[in-house]
């Protein structure tokens, strides 16, 4: 009988067996399968480009901007609107809703995304709002507004100011040793927890050096509730009628109608699961929101067309070289300039496991809202690549 088994019937044999260890090798070991989806990324990605759809008339740098976070920052799904200086509304998406391009509903208008930390800016915002209503002011210590900060150990705890914490200079440092980053590191503080402001060492003194601070927005977040006698959630609903536009808190759960997020765990930060990786819920104010890019555009261009202060204001004696992608920080937004001939846009970004977005706004009026379930991985192609080129087209305005 085995003298009767030909060359292409040993060679099936073999290709099964081959086969058989291979799925089960990726079937039991996580960390290979999810090597080897990464490594397909670039066939995901062409496949994910299949689905582009754009409102009339829209930019074609919007579509460019869409193919780089696509082929090149890790991100199969995008939305990105602009908001022109007259008030035009464009938007653009791309990609598909859940992990397979082509198997899965395209990604529209409406597909939700966590907002990261861009969330901050509606806690700058609320407290902005707040010291034009006289309630409180830039100068104004922290510990006069919080109750539960009353014998800090840390004696320079009881300087720290509202402006201050706007503007990430509290004293707190998140990448050192005694950091607090409200993302696993660090004895948990806010927002249930503030009276242990009494127990921490600052790394530095209050408005000595530039520092970007979680914690800084979630006290922020705190001073709102206690000013304001309403509970953050129901301060927002109240003021900016999120409800309206369908933004909503996050929770330790993928929501309904939310995109499913490009994060792959390879063995490098142990979090296997991106819903229940951080309390959520306690980064209300941090990190907390969610919703589309054309809520997140129209909102944001209502907060800068208030008077001043607004989310575009920086400090009188800002100490920064504004020519540097991040390097200055205004009450808000982290302002850039080209050159000082060149007009000059506002930035917010935000990060988390498997996302990224982002907000710009120019001096004319114009916005952008981008969001990515994905986060670059290449130096070459990072997110201050698209702060370029949104720049580009922003200071035409």
């Amino acid at each position: 009988m085995f003298k009767s088994l030909q060359l292409k019937d040993i060679s099936l044999v073999v290709i099964l067996l081959l086969t058989t260890v291979g799925i089960s090798y990726f079937y039991a070991n996580t960390e290979a399968r999810n090597r080897l989806w990464q490594s397909i990324y670039p066939v995901r990605a062409q496949l994910a480009l299949q689905h582009v759809s754009c409102s009339e008339s829209s930019p074609s740098w919007m579509i460019d901007i869409l193919i780089e976070k696509t082929k090149y920052q890790n991100a199969p799904a995008n939305q990105i609107a602009y908001i022109d200086p007259q008030g035009q509304l464009y938007h653009c998406e791309s990609g598909y809703v859940d992990g397979l391009p082509l198997l899965s509903d395209p990604i529209s208008a409406d597909t939700r995304f966590r907002y990261a930390s861009v969330t901050k800016l509606w806690t700058a915002d609320a407290i902005l709002d707040l010291i034009k209503e006289e309630r409180l002011t830039l100068e104004m210590p922290l510990a006069e507004l919080l109750p539960e900060i009353d014998q800090p150990k840390d004696a320079r705890v009881n300087d720290i100011t509202i402006k201050q914490l706007l503007m990430h200079q509290g004293g707190f440092n998140r990448l050192d040793i005694q950091g607090n980053d409200m993302f696993g590191i660090g004895e948990p503080v806010c927002p249930n927890s503030i009276e242990t402001m009494n127990n921490i060492k600052l790394s530095f003194t209050p408005g000595a050096q530039t520092s970007y601070s979680n914690l800084g927005y979630c006290l922020l977040g705190a001073v709102v509730e206690q000013v304001s006698g309403q509970p953050y959630q129901d301060y927002l609903q109240a003021h900016y009628d999120i409800d309206a536009v369908d933004i909503q808190f996050i929770s330790s759960k993928r929501l309904d109608d939310e995109i499913s997020y490009n994060y792959t765990e390879t063995g490098l930060t142990g979090i296997s699961d991106i819903y229940t990786a951080f309390n959520y819920e306690d980064l209300y104010s941090v990190a907390g929101l969610s919703g589309n890019a054309v809520a997140l555009a129209q909102q944001s261009k209502a907060m800068s067309a208030k008077r001043q202060p607004n989310i575009l204001s920086v400090d009188a004696d800002m100490d920064c070289d504004i020519s540097k992608l991040g390097a200055c920080y205004g009450y808000a937004m982290m302002p850039y300039q080209d050159d000082i001939q060149s007009a000059t846009v506002h930035f917010r970004d935000g990060t988390l496991l498997g996302l990224s977005s982002l907000v710009a706004i120019d001096e004319a009026g114009g916005v952008v809202a981008l969001l990515s379930n994905g986060t670059p991985t290449d130096i070459e192609h990072s997110n201050d690549t698209i702060k370029t080129m949104i720049y580009e087209h922003l200071s035409k305005n």
